[in-house]
């Protein structure tokens, strides 16, 4: 019998719904949160309370919901327009062995993004892209420096080849695995109705690279109240301190304070795309050497 909740829900819901709360906690200028106001009165005490910490674990599990679901608008969907999804750069990962990394990445990131803003949905785009405005000094950064590791893919040629053949091979599907066509999803359904031990090693990177994606979209947040205090520490007023700042109230600490965010951002962001590749990366090894 399965327990009521799995380890993503224990994990990205409740944890991040946790995780978020100093946060919260520090950019609402200390604001707590008052549980007496969930006492009903309920005899006998104790009952009450249970009611009390109910609530809270709920309001923290919901909360972990949202950022679960802004996580997915703001972080994944702008990560796939733009660089791809993950089964994608696996397919330019295995493409790019003897060629310049840094160079096959720029390429598709040029050609994706006049790919998105020249689409009916440009309005989306631009709006995803604003909402990343904290973290474009980090991006150009790793832009500029070519830090993309996140693409070098496991895989072979001979194992993506191997997996291509395979799945053409099925009558019902006859589909070959190409950056144009939908090949993953038939493929990862395969395993998960095949294989029950890859399927729990790919779950595991699921869970993780859930995790990430919520911790990414919190510390985006955390960024615009950074930058905000930059600018107005900047402009000359007495802007609240950062998270990072360690008690001091001057400039220089105030822009180490979103420097240190933004690297765990970066940090976290990288980490979700590389899990998310690995998720993309076992399916396919056990597609291809699963027994029967």
């Amino acid at each position: 019998m399965k327990p009521p909740f799995a380890n993503y829900d224990i994990v990205v819901y409740f944890g991040c719904g946790l995780f978020s709360l100093p946060f919260i906690v520090h950019y609402t200028g200390g604001l707590r949160a008052n549980t007496t106001s969930f006492n009903f009165g309920i005899e006998p005490q104790f009952v009450s309370t249970l009611v009390t910490t109910l609530t809270v674990l709920f309001s923290v599990y919901i909360l972990g919901h949202i950022i679960a679901y802004v996580g997915s608008q703001l972080i994944e969907k702008l990560m796939d327009s733009f660089f791809g999804k993950a089964s994608t750069i696996v397919i330019l990962g295995t493409k790019i062995r003897n060629t310049s990394l840094s160079q096959v990445i720029r390429g598709q990131l040029k050609n994706n993004v006049i790919k998105n803003f020249s689409r009916a949905t440009w309005l989306s785009s631009l709006i995803r892209c604003l909402t990343h405005l904290p973290a474009l000094p980090s991006y150009f950064g790793i832009l500029v420096l070519g830090f993309f590791g996140f693409y070098r893919t496991r895989l072979s040629r001979e194992v993506l080849a191997a997996a291509s053949a395979k799945l053409s091979a099925i009558p019902v599907l006859d589909i070959e695995i190409r950056v144009d066509t939908v090949w993953f999803k038939p493929l990862e359904a395969i395993v998960m109705n095949n294989n029950p031990s890859a399927t729990a090693r790919m779950y595991n990177y699921l869970v993780i690279s859930g995790l990430f994606r919520s911790i990414c979209t919190i510390l985006l947040a955390s960024l615009w109240f950074e930058m905000a205090y930059v600018l107005l520490r900047i402009s000359g007023y007495d802007a609240p301190q950062g998270l990072l700042m360690l008690g001091n109230s001057s400039l220089p600490f105030q822009l180490f304070s979103y420097a240190a965010i933004s690297l765990v951002y970066l940090f976290s962001l990288f980490s979700y795309l590389k899990f998310q590749r690995r998720y993309v990366e076992d399916a396919i090894f056990a597609f291809v050497f699963a027994k029967g």
